[in-house]
């Protein structure tokens, strides 16, 4: 048998848990079909986690699935330790085999670990936008270290191939003239319903009460999530672009910046009148709304609420599916366009399964 590629995980939300399940069901298939042998070294979250150098049985994963799931912290577990990502990558030894860092945290606060596997030649795959959504600089430094090595597909599209499209593109020679998107499920939805006739207080909470938004609905109203995607597109082909110059309109109105979660849904209807008034002008011009980053080869990096035709790929797009439109020198006329569901954690898990298993086969020995 292979020696094991072992996993070290970051992340134990509702995309880290489905990764964990569907890795469990899979692990079976790939050793047969591929020869790639898994296992997990380390699992961890914000408090800590469990290491275990010769693998983590399977009986163990499903108890820690089943804690997380009631709000338990891995540390707190009876096999559990406060450990953070790095020191549990040390305790794993430089002479265990190939490591990959499956990273579905969320935030900056990973980018340390994913340097450092870099560096010691290791694997990382990523859910999480926030390590490459930092600045040039520290962009650069992970790069250096092991882009080949770098594998973030569900950070942009979930479970589509955007940016597996992308770098195919690029790599046969074409060059981006410009890249649309509507990179948000729950804006994605949101919108749908305000050109549907609801009042963007009932779509907003609606969408809360489906499960499409944070907790916080602001976190996905911002803009930030679709900025960061943005973000990570534009460098994909080459752009230098800081996160600053990403530029972002909010779908948000003019609120109170210092309400809790419940005070701002009670105010939502404050910004009932703005929308309806942008909604019917778009429909006067035969048009949508629709929240979209426009990521041109050069000049101004958007993210904003704008009118589409409703004839348009952008425009016609309805609910939360995801629009990626890339125009390139080879696709001018007619672009090359991916559509589908680019959010929820099965979605998002299989897009990092699928890099895991690609790292793997990478690095096993």
């Amino acid at each position: 048998m292979t020696r094991p590629v072992r996993l070290v995980q970051i992340g134990m939300g509702n995309v880290g848990r489905e990764v964990v399940r569907l890795l469990m069901e899979s692990r079976e298939r790939w050793l047969h079909r591929y020869g790639v042998n898994v296992c997990y070294a380390a699992l961890l979250d914000t408090q800590g986690g469990v290491v275990c150098p010769d693998g983590i049985p399977d009986r163990v994963l499903r108890d820690l699935v089943a804690a997380k799931e009631t709000g338990q912290s891995l540390a707190e577990n009876s096999v559990g330790m406060r450990v953070s990502p790095l020191e549990a990558l040390q305790r794993l030894g430089p002479d265990l085999g190939p490591v990959v860092l499956v990273d579905c945290a969320a935030g900056g606060g990973t980018y340390e670990a994913i340097h450092q596997t870099l560096l010691s030649g290791g694997s990382v795959v990523l859910s999480n936008k926030a390590p490459l959504a930092v600045d040039q600089e520290r962009y650069d430094h992970l790069m250096e270290a092991g882009q080949s090595r770098l594998l973030n597909e569900a950070t942009v599209g979930a479970g589509l191939p955007v940016l597996s499209t992308l770098r195919s593109l690029l790599d046969s020679g074409d060059e981006v003239i410009e890249i649309q998107a509507c990179a948000s499920g729950t804006l994605g939805y949101i919108t749908s319903e305000l050109m549907a006739g609801r009042q963007y207080s009932e779509a907003v909470s609606q969408a809360r009460e489906l499960g499409y938004t944070e907790p916080d609905p602001r976190d996905d109203l911002s803009g930030l999530d679709v900025a960061r995607k943005a973000l990570i597109l534009a460098r994909t082909f080459g752009r230098r672009l800081e996160p600053g110059e990403v530029r972002v309109e909010p779908l948000l109105p003019p609120l109170d910046t210092g309400l809790s979660v419940q005070e701002f849904m009670d105010a939502l209807p404050e910004g009932d009148g703005e929308f309806s008034e942008r909604v019917a002008r778009a429909q006067r011009s035969g048009c949508s709304l629709k929240y979209v980053a426009t990521i041109p080869a050069e000049g101004e990096v958007r993210v904003e609420l704008r009118e589409a035709p409703e004839r348009s790929q952008v425009g016609s797009l309805t609910g939360p599916d995801n629009i990626f439109v890339f125009r390139t020198r080879e696709y001018r006329e007619q672009p090359l366009t991916i559509i589908g569901p680019g959010a929820g954690p099965t979605n998002t898990a299989m897009g990092v399964l699928e890099d895991v298993l690609q790292s793997a086969r990478q690095v096993r020995v």
